[in-house]
């Protein structure tokens, strides 16, 4: 009886853990399995608190519609319903907002027959729950109502800029306000297919350009024709993702890891219109090792566009998540690559649920869900706070950011920018300053110098006046002494 009770409180323990896990799929973290860090002004890695850890994991088991096989994509929609691309099956899986099963679709009626979906790896869903589906290897894109009923099926293209043999693979879709359906598809390396309400191509948007050094372009001027055969030839890089903002703007990212931007914002006639006003542009990692397992530039294999112009890009190579607000500044880094849970083999797809981040990984078969820190928490509001305009509360809360962590550079231009509106501009130069933000610092300080200025003008001009009289009478006063001396 001495060691029975022990083995029955460690068996109830264990139990207790087991019916957490299976009963809900979820695990709650008591801390992140990764280390914060963020990049200074000057480039710098230095530890910051972590804005995000994940807080559970769910398989398809898990959430009642048996388990996923490959994901490839994820989306939520307005209504919070959260659409899984469960390519390996076939099938859109449907989950609601408490990732409990609602349904699956993997047939539909085509015509008085049964069609079914082979390997999908793009979904989309639109304000009316209209549901886009790249049908990968049937080699089109599927547009289903709310029931399930089949509205139009965009089939491979037929067009005079497209090759002979062109093979339409359609990897990933989204559908603006205006009903334009864009598709990034495999092999294509002209920009992102566009479609109008239709179902017709209409052309490419947003063509990535080629890139080359002068190496490579002067020893292709002096190769032989067998040696330029040899040759990479120079053509653009392929996109691997894309997500639209509330304007229809189109957030794309694309696999060229040598790319000075990874990250674009396309307007209506695909030019490049992203704001990049932080320190650094946004791609990612600025450090990192030149060799070896991991190592390069950052290669985003998704985007997911939040509200309040914050956006979050998903890094295939490192598992990291990076979220940039509206100007472009890097407000933090977060995920890994791992065996724990709540880490990635190969993440593959991001979006928001509410202030969530969802991020399905392939490889695993889940998704991981990943929930704000309280300093994640006041950063996410001081950025809403300053896109709305309402620069005091942003201010207050930018200086509770600074509380958690005194080396957060943005948090200071945040203060600077809602001091200067207050026109409080001494106090703007100074936490300008502090951010080590030059432009808005040169704009502040003219500012602040007028001020200076203006409060001094009076006894500036009051001192020069009295400064040019004494001239004038010691310079009078000298003259008389003078006319004296000589009489």
């Amino acid at each position: 009886m001495k060691g029975y009770f022990p083995k029955v409180r460690l068996s109830a323990a264990l139990l207790l853990i087991l019916s957490m896990v299976t009963s809900t799929g979820a695990v709650s973290y008591a801390q992140a399995p990764y280390v914060g860090y963020n990049y200074s002004s000057k480039g710098e890695t230095i530890p910051a608190p972590v804005a995000y850890k994940p807080d559970r994991v769910i398989s398809g088991t898990a959430a009642g519609t048996g388990s996923f096989n490959q994901p490839k994509d994820i989306f939520v929609s307005q209504d919070r319903q959260i659409y899984i691309a469960d390519t390996g099956n076939s099938r859109i899986v449907v989950l609601n907002e408490r990732f409990e099963y609602i349904r699956e679709v993997s047939e539909f009626d085509h015509s008085g027959r049964t069609d079914t979906f082979q390997a999908p790896s793009g979904i989309y869903v639109t304000e009316n729950k209209d549901m886009y589906v790249a049908d990968t290897e049937n080699h089109r894109v599927v547009h289903l109502d709310d029931a399930g009923k089949l509205v139009q099926i965009i089939e491979s293209p037929e067009s005079e800029i497209l090759i002979d043999n062109f093979v339409f693979l359609p990897l990933k879709v989204a559908v603006d306000k205006a009903k334009r359906v864009y598709v990034v598809a495999q092999g294509t390396f002209d920009g992102i297919m566009e479609f109008d309400g239709d179902g017709k191509f209409t052309g490419f948007t947003g063509t990535n350009r080629v890139r080359f050094n002068m190496a490579d372009y002067f020893w292709k001027m002096i190769a032989t024709q067998a040696q330029r055969d040899r040759m990479r030839l120079f053509i653009p890089t392929e996109y691997t993702n894309l997500d639209l903002d509330e304007n229809g703007f189109i957030y794309t990212t694309n696999s060229d890891a040598n790319t000075a931007v990874p990250i674009k914002r396309l307007n209506p006639t695909g030019i490049d219109v992203l704001r990049r006003e932080g320190y650094w542009v946004p791609s990612g990692d600025l450090k990192f090792l030149p060799v070896g397992e991991h190592s390069g530039p950052s290669l985003f294999t998704d985007i997911a566009v939040g509200n309040s112009g914050m956006y979050s890009a998903l890094d295939v190579k490192r598992g990291k998540i990076f979220t940039y607000d509206w100007d472009g500044n890097l407000l933090y880094i977060f995920g890994k690559m791992g065996e724990q849970v709540g880490t990635f083999q190969t993440p593959s797809a991001i979006d928001y649920l509410g202030d969530s981040i969802l991020v399905l990984d392939r490889a695993l078969n889940h998704i991981t869900v990943f929930h704000e820190t309280p300093i994640g928490r006041l950063i996410n509001q001081a950025v809403k706070g300053h896109f709305k305009g309402d620069d005091e509360l942003s201010a207050e809360l930018w200086n509770r950011v600074v509380e958690y962590d005194a080396n957060y550079e943005i948090a200071y231009i945040g203060i600077s920018k809602a001091l200067l509106r207050k026109g409080l501009n001494k106090e703007a130069t100074e936490y300008a300053k502090l951010g080590m933000d030059k432009g808005n610092y040169s704009k502040v300080f003219k500012r602040h110098r007028k001020d200076v200025l203006r409060e001094h003008l009076g006894s500036i001009l009051s001192l020069s006046i009295a400064v040019i009289a004494g001239i004038i009478i010691q310079r009078t006063i000298k003259r008389k002494r003078r006319k004296t001396y000589h009489a």
